[in-house]
């Protein structure tokens, strides 16, 4: 049954499943991908009808997160075709790039590898029709010809071992670099080997950032590289490239001097937007929505959901800024910044819990609904209904940075 050779290598811990597949190509003396695949599916016709079809046959396609109806067909096709080349149980499975459940900064989607979410829209290549390139290292290359996984990551701009800039384009013809499309790691389509390309030293930030997207510096005091979630790593880029990026080419670089300075350059933004807030007012404070004087900065700040058992330094430090903001600004007469209108989505956010919870802790009358709502209609999740004062309080009456259940599952 087992008519292909396994490679003489197994799989580097860093190595991309594409990458290995072109690898058990040349073992088999395939002339290309596609036949490989169409020789694969022909075995597993015989093995598992319903799995033979979900293995593609396009190279580019072939990561479990491209499946998007029948993804566990996928994974038991690859698992199928471990028995096929003789492997261990879960080394092809392992190298995948999976579906994840979790959320960056409130609508990014994700992927999974090996204990790390990594935002989808940071993939390199990530969609069919997407124009652009899978950049390599020349010294890497040399060393070892095999794609890493991270070479995959647009944050991954230069190599962390090499500390030079990946090469993008081939120095002889000028195409974009790109294995998925041209079926080969180590060669262009013109002949050129990359192995023999130079390439530039790389700046002393974007080295940092790729050094950290690997393995977390415990010794540097910026929270974007000292983190010890490589998923937190990556949510803190998400939240900044969506707070600020604007179609910045060097977003990445950009965010590691901004973290540099953090949180006080986050506090003095959110300074400016306090003082400002009276000019924005169509209304008394009790009567105004939190997001029509900060926009969507509740909701941005839930960096990772499910959340982590640690919180996410950019949470704790809005939260923080917040329960300072209500102690500055204390019940009077007169409605005040703390007493602005949070919908039910933020005070999930705010509470680090579900809607479904801050339902229930309105049902039992723990929070106070700032107007009379109708019998027997469901409160809109965007409706800001609860006072910001009366939120952040109740939070703090767990202590600092509580996470988790607020009342007792059903």
């Amino acid at each position: 049954m087992a008519f292909l050779f396994s490679p003489k290598a197994r799989a580097f811990a860093d190595e991309s499943l594409e990458s290995y597949l072109l690898r058990v190509v040349a073992e088999n003396f395939f002339a290309s991908y596609s036949q490989l695949s169409l020789a694969i599916r022909e075995e597993l016709h015989e093995l598992d009808f319903e799995a033979h079809g979900a293995f593609p046959v396009d190279l580019k396609l072939l990561n479990v997160y491209h499946a998007k109806l029948n993804s566990h067909f996928r994974m038991r096709a690859l698992g199928l075709l471990e028995r096929l080349l003789g492997l261990p149980d879960y080394e092809l499975k392992k190298l995948a790039l999976l579906k994840s459940n979790r959320i960056f900064s409130g609508s990014f989607s994700a992927v999974h590898r090996g204990g790390v979410d990594i935002p989808l829209s940071f993939i390199r290549y990530s969609a069919q029709n997407e124009l652009t390139s899978v950049p390599v290292c020349p010294y890497c290359l040399s060393s070892e010809p095999y794609i890493r996984q991270h070479w995959h990551y647009k944050p991954y701009q230069v190599c962390a071992e090499h500390q030079c800039e990946l090469l993008h384009s081939c120095p002889q013809c000028s195409a974009s670099i790109n294995y998925l499309e041209n079926g080969s790691v180590t060669n262009c389509l013109c002949g050129y080997e990359f192995a023999l390309a130079t390439t530039a030293k790389a700046e002393e930030l974007t080295f940092l950032l790729s050094k950290s997207l690997i393995n977390a510096d415990p010794v540097s005091s910026n929270p974007l590289l000292n983190v010890r979630s490589a998923s937190q790593r990556f949510a803190a880029l998400v939240w900044y490239q969506d707070r600020y990026s604007e179609g910045t080419e060097n977003v990445f670089r950009d965010a590691v001097l901004y973290f540099n300075n953090w949180p006080k350059n986050f506090y003095q933004e959110l300074d400016q937007v306090t003082l400002r807030a009276e000019q924005k007012l169509i209304d008394q404070f009790n009567k105004t929505p939190f997001h029509h004087i900060y926009g969507d900065l509740i909701l941005r700040s839930q960096c990772l959901y499910p959340y982590d058992k640690e919180p996410h330094f950019i949470y704790l430090a809005l939260m923080d800024y917040l329960e300072l903001l209500v102690q500055s600004n204390p019940k009077t007469t007169k409605p005040n910044i703390a007493d602005m209108l949070v919908s039910v989505a933020e005070t999930a956010v705010l509470l680090a819990t579900t809607n479904e919870q801050v339902y229930r802790l309105y049902q039992e009358g723990i929070l106070k609904h700032a107007f009379r709502q109708p019998l027997r209609q469901r409160i809109d999740p965007n409706a800001p209904i609860f006072h910001l004062r009366q939120v952040t309080e109740y939070k703090s009456s767990f202590g600092a940075n509580s996470i988790g259940m607020y009342l007792s599952a059903w």
